[in-house]
Formats: structure tokens, C-alpha cells, sequence
């Protein structure tokens, strides 16, 4: 195995990553923050998305950016 086997996607994991604006230092350079939770493997972009503006009720602070990451396992490994 290896170097010319073909490859297969044994796994497929997702995670909703928010990054919140948490404040402002010297110079106005903002303070963030990121947040990452295991979501679901079906979950859509418009349901993260909502999600985190769900979770944004919850908080005094603001988001600076949202990422639905999916992460793919590869195999076979030797």
C-alpha cells in the first residue's frame, strides 16, 4: 500500500467554527476568539450559519467570522 493505492474517504466529520469579536486592544486591534463545535455531517451551510447566530443570542459579543469545516479521513494506511 501506499504511493499509487487508491485512496477512499473511510470518514467524513463536520465542525461550525465562529470567531467573536471579544473587545479592542491598543491601537484598536480587536480581540478575538474562536469557538469550534462538532456539528453533524449532514449539516448545510444556511444551518450553521443560523446556528451561529443562535449561539450569538446567547452572548455579549459580536461575530467576526463563521467556517463550516468538513474534515475527510483518508485510508487505507499501511
Amino acid at each position: 500500500m501506499g504511493l499509487g493505492t487508491t485512496v477512499m474517504v473511510v470518514g467524513t466529520e463536520k465542525a461550525l467554527s465562529i470567531t467573536w469579536d471579544t473587545g479592542v486592544i491598543e491601537d484598536d486591534k480587536p480581540v478575538l476568539s474562536r469557538q469550534t463545535l462538532k456539528v453533524d455531517s449532514a449539516m448545510t451551510a444556511q444551518e450553521a450559519y443560523d446556528a451561529a447566530y443562535n449561539i450569538a443570542g446567547l452572548t455579549d459579543y459580536i461575530i467576526a467570522d463563521i467556517k463550516l469545516v468538513e474534515t475527510q479521513t483518508l485510508g487505507p494506511i499501511d
